[in-house]
């Protein structure tokens, strides 16, 4: 019998979160195999794949990614803050398209008259029937 396995079969009378660890971890260094973990501590391939991802997520990842723990939370005036540039910025765009809709009836209105073509069409046209 491997000698990590009889560990981890002592430990197996409490399954707390060491427990969950060491079996983990024991598996990640190939020192045990998946099916010797289902035969002596009955530990199925799927529980074996959620603990990995657990381990993964709890564990590791924090080590990895010291950024990706908790962010503080920001200031109330930071977020008023962010929210006035926002608003800021969709008037400016609010502006902008206004504008852009004031050029397109100028050109509109000039082509009319200098080309005598009917662009915009009067409200209520009907469709010609077939």
């Amino acid at each position: 019998m491997n000698a990590y396995l009889d560990d981890l079969v002592a430990y197996r009378k409490k399954k707390n979160r060491l427990f969950k660890w060491k079996v983990v971890e024991a598996y990640r260094a190939e020192r045990v195999q998946a099916s010797e973990l289902e035969e002596k501590l009955g530990i199925s391939r799927t529980e074996l794949r959620r603990l990995n991802r657990w381990y993964y997520r709890c564990r590791l990842l924090p080590l990895l990614h010291p950024k990706n723990r908790r962010k503080s939370m920001k200031r109330e005036a930071d977020y008023v803050e962010m929210l006035e540039r926002k608003l800021a910025d969709m008037e400016k765009e609010n502006q902008y398209l206004r504008l852009q809709a004031e050029a397109y009836q100028t050109v509109i209105q000039i082509a009319e008259e200098q080309f005598h073509i009917p662009i915009v069409k009067k409200p209520g046209a009907k469709r010609p029937k077939n």
